[in-house]
């Protein structure tokens, strides 16, 4: 599994977001179990979760980001540098059996999905990448603000692990601000690799924890 690098900066911008101390965020470990149920979330609309990490220990409830498996050929993302869907799939088809595709992030590049809702109950995202051990990825929380203006919040520095492994467990950091915009708040991720060693990511996936 990948390796999580704390980030000290992210850590000072939740508390300076949210007004309190970080709150962990850790997945649930349980049994691996298949889940077909749907959020009731409090303001973003109903969404289908499954149990894309429960092979690893992960028993969460997920949600697909929007086209996060590139099944559509990254359909609303924005791609930057050399960044393009090839047909390399995480080898585990956690999604779908029949998924053929993820996105290729060379040096210089980057990727954000189209915006989607959450609210305070979406603390975690994870995703399955595959990169060089001595690589590195940022991932971005971007918020939409007034008018055309955007904040971005670093959220996670994942490390490469030489072959396909799902990331450590990101907490979203921004949640919480969620409460702010009646608990459903438009927010888009980013990734891009940092230095010269390139990236594949695919089913990138979001936890809403509610009712737990």
């Amino acid at each position: 599994m990948k390796e999580f690098i704390v980030n000290p900066i992210a850590a000072r911008c939740r508390f300076l977001l949210t007004g309190a101390a970080a709150v962990a965020a850790s997945a649930l470990l349980a049994a691996p179990a298949a889940a077909a149920t749907v959020t009731t979330n409090a303001s973003c609309p109903d969404t289908p979760v499954v149990q894309p990490f429960a092979p690893w220990g992960d028993s969460s409830d997920y949600f697909l980001a929007p086209d996060g498996g590139f099944e559509q050929n990254a359909a609303g993302w924005t791609l930057r540098g050399q960044a393009e869907v090839t047909d390399a799939n995480e080898p585990w088809a956690v999604n779908a059996a029949g998924d053929d595709a993820a996105l290729s992030l060379p040096a210089g590049s980057s990727a954000t999905t189209e915006p989607f809702c959450i609210g305070v109950e979406h603390r975690t995202m994870r995703f399955f990448s595959s990169a060089a051990a001595s690589g590195t990825l940022n991932v971005d929380a971007l918020i939409e603000g007034p008018g055309a203006s955007q904040r971005a919040v670093r959220i996670a520095t994942v490390r490469g692990s030489d072959g396909w492994a799902p990331s450590p467990v990101v907490p979203m950091i921004v949640n919480e601000l969620a409460a702010d915009s009646a608990n459903a708040m438009s927010v888009r991720l980013r990734f891009t690799p940092h230095g010269a060693s390139p990236w594949t990511i695919d089913d990138v996936f979001v936890d809403p924890f509610f009712g737990r």
